[in-house]
């Protein structure tokens, strides 16, 4: 298995075993926002805890966390919405991965992840949101580039660049765990429907004017402007950030009303991710290890 990724983003790297030298997997072939994280974003699929008859299914997708030393190598991490992992049962999920093969497609199969040791989750997640993450464990041969967490925006990061109402931004995911040729994410663009944005921590929630459909959840929310224009001036160039994941629909207040669709979803903000990627680093139980 590759533990390593390539970045703003950095090359994952693989470590099988302690006794075992890091190698980098393949890189995205692009490390422009829209490729590089649609190459990193996977179906899950694990057994239903409310009914393991069933299947449960949303996104997840990987990050890469600097590798101390190395200004172009990190560790592999995997990004999903807690109740995701929470809702599937037993120790080991699903990941639907991709090879690329030799005329140029690219193959999706079947990876087995280790969610949980004897029901013991071996993810973290946040106190407060809807997020979880956890140290990745894929095959080699999957090509991808991590996103760092630097990509997560913050409060003066999108008060520096006016990101407002509005703006169209991108969203990756399996909706109801359809998937684009090759077993790639869906992209599907959006624009943010809710005010104020920052303080992020305050807000808790961005909605966002997209019909959700259950597998979009934990997917990437980000951006990618041109030339965008702020400060009463147009810079030439491209922003790229991270602005959250996935996590819910959003209904009306109203009993009556509350199971009409809106086509409005939300988004936690990238703040809470930090936060969780920063539990998980930091952990103490001495139950979540990198690669157990």
């Amino acid at each position: 298995m590759k533990h390593t990724l390539r970045g703003t983003a950095l090359a994952l790297l693989i470590v099988s075993a302690p006794a075992t030298a890091d190698t980098i997997r393949p890189p995205s072939p692009s490390e422009e926002l829209n490729t590089l994280l649609m190459h990193s974003t996977f179906l899950i699929v694990g057994p239903k805890k409310a009914n393991n008859k069933q299947q449960t299914f949303g996104s997840i997708f990987a990050m890469a966390l600097p590798k101390e030393g190395s200004k172009y190598e990190g560790t592999l991490i995997l990004v999903t919405a807690a109740h995701v992992l929470n809702e599937i049962d037993g120790d080991e999920a699903t990941v639907v991965v991709r090879r690329k093969v030799a005329d140029g497609t690219y193959q999706p199969f079947d990876a087995k992840v280790k969610i949980r040791k004897n029901g013991t989750p071996l993810y973290v997640t946040h106190p407060s949101a809807d997020v979880a993450v956890m140290y990745g464990d894929l095959p080699e041969e999957v090509p991808m580039t991590g996103a760092v967490p630097a990509m997560l925006v913050t409060d003066d990061r999108l008060d520096d660049i006016e990101v407002h109402p509005g703006d169209e931004i991108g969203v990756l995911g399996f909706p109801l765990a359809a998937s684009a040729p090759g077993g790639f994410p869906i992209l599907r663009s959006a624009r943010i429907a809710s005010y104020p944005l920052t303080p992020a921590k305050n807000v808790k929630g961005v909605l966002v004017d997209l019909f959700l459909y259950p597998g979009n959840s934990g997917g990437p929310v980000y951006f990618s402007f041109v030339h965008r224009v702020y400060k009463k001036q147009i810079h030439f160039g491209v922003e790229q950030g991270i602005l959250g994941l996935v996590i819910q629909e959003s209904h009306s207040i109203i009993p009556e009303f509350k199971d009409k669709p809106l086509n409005l979803g939300v988004i936690v903000p990238a703040v809470f991710i930090k936060e969780t990627i920063d539990l998980l680093v930091n952990d103490t139980t001495g139950t979540i290890k990198p690669y157990p």
